[in-house]
């Protein structure tokens, strides 16, 4: 048997079995989720090309649970895993996303420690209308940084605070600063520095039955500035080296959910880089960077299986040191069918657009996937 296949049927056996052990009461939930995209190669220097692709687009298997302790008090825990189903991008089947294990109390919140996704990028998923497609390349992590998944954390959830008719979510990370700086780890990201706070993701949501609005801010956290969304070529007219670095970010989001099945949805956000041990060599000449995303969807009243959607995000990266200011930009419309509450089938097409002065990069994309949740 293949050895990614054996290894996802060792896993799942033993979620299984996990599922009804005594006290643990723990929870198999996962998704299954391959896109064939048509990615056409146009290089600088080398004749272009028509590529095809498969991509496993953010496919995951995981365990959660929550075990009562008294009667106000209780025991949090999750492990989930990235699974590699395309085989040619990796040979590890199995990555980590979030991890934790903590303590929830019904009056004063949820602390949590381990990898966890920031509140930041937590915020972000309310408003993307193509979370994790084409591997996480054609959602907004492809266009603008932010998007982070911290190793080594402390996590504060706030229970739900009423207001008016809609309620307020408060949520604080403070991850243990690593002494070698800021560096991608395996499924994450670590941040610098050698005290609880010297980095920081906080994060405050309103919502009611059709409004949410969402402010987040990160103090000195890892992030990847210069993106290159789903690019599909190295042989470019513009410079498309990217720049992990720590940073100081503020993300706003907004989203009305209308009468009759439309949703439209917003996003801004401002970042500059945090000088801190570990950035990129690169990341001193950026500036700032400013990006936004305006989108809908539309569940179509008489054919509710369907649901219409686009979205426009961009990003315009300030250079400093006399490099040349670069922008990046990209345009999405597709449709999705429900086959149950289960199973969906989603289309879509695209346009991307790299600039770096008078230089352009162009990227057209065409993809189908089938989506399988458990």
């Amino acid at each position: 048997m293949n050895k990614k296949l054996m290894t996802i049927w060792m896993m799942t056996s033993l979620f299984a079995v996990l599922s009804h052990v005594a006290y643990a009461k723990p929870s198999l939930y996962g998704k299954f989720d391959l896109s064939l995209d048509y990615l056409p190669q146009n290089n600088a220097t080398q004749p272009d090309h028509d590529k095809f692709r498969l991509n496993s687009n953010n496919s995951l298997i995981g365990i959660k649970g929550e075990e009562k302790l008294n009667d106000r008090l209780s025991a949090v825990y999750q492990s989930e895993w990235l699974i590699s189903i395309d085989h040619d991008k990796s040979p590890r089947v199995l990555t980590p996303r979030n991890q934790f294990i903590g303590l929830k109390d019904q009056t004063l919140g949820t602390v949590k420690f381990g990898k966890h996704d920031s509140p930041l990028k937590q915020l972000g998923v309310l408003v993307d209308s193509y979370n994790n497609s084409v591997e996480n390349n054609a959602d907004i992590q492809g266009v603008m940084g932010g998007d982070n998944r911290v190793d080594d954390s402390f996590i504060y959830e706030s229970p739900a605070i009423h207001a008016g008719s809609g309620e307020i979510d408060l949520a604080v990370m403070l991850p243990m600063g690593s002494s070698g700086g800021v560096e991608k780890s395996d499924g994450g990201a670590k941040a610098a520095g050698h005290h609880l706070g010297d980095a920081i993701s906080t994060s405050l949501l309103y919502t009611d039955s059709k409004l949410s609005l969402g402010l987040a801010y990160d103090h000195a956290m890892p992030t990847n500035f210069l993106r290159k969304s789903y690019l599909n070529t190295e042989d470019t007219y513009t410079d498309t080296s990217g720049a992990f670095a720590a940073a100081n970010t503020v993300r706003a989001i907004g989203r009305v959910d209308l009468d009759h099945g439309l949703s439209l949805r917003g996003l801004y956000q401002n970042s500059k880089v945090e000088e801190r041990l570990g950035n990129a060599r690169h990341a001193d000449d950026i500036d700032e960077a400013n990006s936004w995303l305006l989108g809908a969807e539309y569940n179509l009243p008489q054919a509710d299986k369907w649901t219409l959607k686009a979205q426009y995000s961009a990003t315009e990266v300030s250079m400093e040191h006399g490099y040349t200011d670069r922008d990046i930009s990209q345009f999405i419309v597709g449709a999705d069918y429900a086959l149950n509450k289960k199973v969906r089938i989603y289309s879509y097409a695209a346009y991307l657009l790299l600039e770096e002065g008078s230089k352009q990069d162009h990227q057209t994309l065409m993809g189908t996937s089938l989506e399988f949740k458990f």
